[in-house]
């Protein structure tokens, strides 16, 4: 979330008001802060709850004149258990002084794009003293499309669609179309690929194929999309394919617009995204 809000030097008492007479009382004002501070609700719901003959703009200004809420995205939250968290902390302990292996890495996932809209898009009021909240993912359905793709520090591999859900023989068809026509490309550079623990990943015929390729493959800890700099790449695409609430009927037209916002991205913000790997490892020692 937006950390660094917590470095200005600014004072997160409410501000003065200026122009009319306040149509709430500072009892209210509490109440209604409290409420955008304590549960998820949007501004329509804390008005309805609020029981005040008071508008929407009213508690919108209330809760911005505290200086310390802000209207932000809930970010994905997996469940780990402890065994997870065990292998996540030891993974990282093991590539704390990766440096600048991670220029050689690519890093490859598989997303859903949903016709009528990206999946997670739950937004709150933040209070910027607290933790950010979370939530857990889950599966939902509707007409989609299967994208695969991966980048490096220096290119762009993909992009591979795919109607429906994947297996490891569409999986394998995948890299054999794009994955390995790459890699003749770097004939004779040392490079390693990465993906999660999906079972398309980890099956026998996926590992006996990339065996039969000489392909390194990066080890990862289980539950981590947020160690994986593609996630983010993910987001930056996603709120270009969807923006301004986007939403479409025909699948090629939602291929088209993620074609376009894949390839229109800045290499220097894959760049630094690759080199954003190191600070991912010591956020989870940190964190542990």
């Amino acid at each position: 979330m937006i950390y660094h809000v917590l470095t200005r030097k600014k004072s997160h008492e409410p501000k003065p008001r200026l122009g009319k007479s306040p149509v709430t009382d500072i009892r209210s004002d509490r109440r209604i802060q409290k409420m955008a501070s304590s549960q998820k609700m949007s501004v329509r719901e804390i008005t309805r709850a609020s029981r005040l003959q008071i508008s929407k703009n009213t508690v919108h200004r209330q809760i911005i004149e505290t200086g310390y809420m802000i209207h932000a995205k809930m970010a994905r939250r997996l469940p780990l258990s402890n065994l997870h968290i065990s292998k996540r902390l030891q993974w990282s302990r093991n590539h704390m002084s990766y440096g600048d292996k991670w220029i050689v890495v690519l890093f490859s996932d598989e997303k859903k794009w949903n016709l009528d809209g990206p999946d997670g898009n739950i937004k709150y009021w933040y209070n910027i003293r607290k933790e950010p909240r979370s939530f857990f993912s889950r599966k939902s359905g509707g007409g989609f499309v299967m994208v695969w793709a991966a980048f490096g520090f220096n290119c762009q591999v993909g992009l591979a669609f795919s109607d429906g859900r994947q297996n490891s023989s569409k999986y394998i068809e995948t890299l054999e179309n794009h994955l390995m026509p790459f890699a003749e490309n770097i004939r004779g550079r040392n490079w390693e690929y990465q993906h999660d623990n999906a079972p398309i990943h980890t099956s026998n015929a996926t590992k006996n194929y990339l065996n039969s390729k000489i392909v390194t493959v990066l080890e990862w800890p289980p539950m981590s999309p947020d160690l994986s700099p593609i996630e983010t790449v993910w987001g930056i695409m996603s709120r270009k394919v969807y923006e301004n609430g986007g939403q479409f009927y025909l699948v090629n037209a939602l291929k088209t617009a993620i074609e376009s916002a894949w390839y229109n991205l800045e290499p220097e913000i894959l760049q630094t995204l690759i080199m954003s790997m190191e600070k991912r490892v010591y956020d989870v020692i940190l964190k542990n």
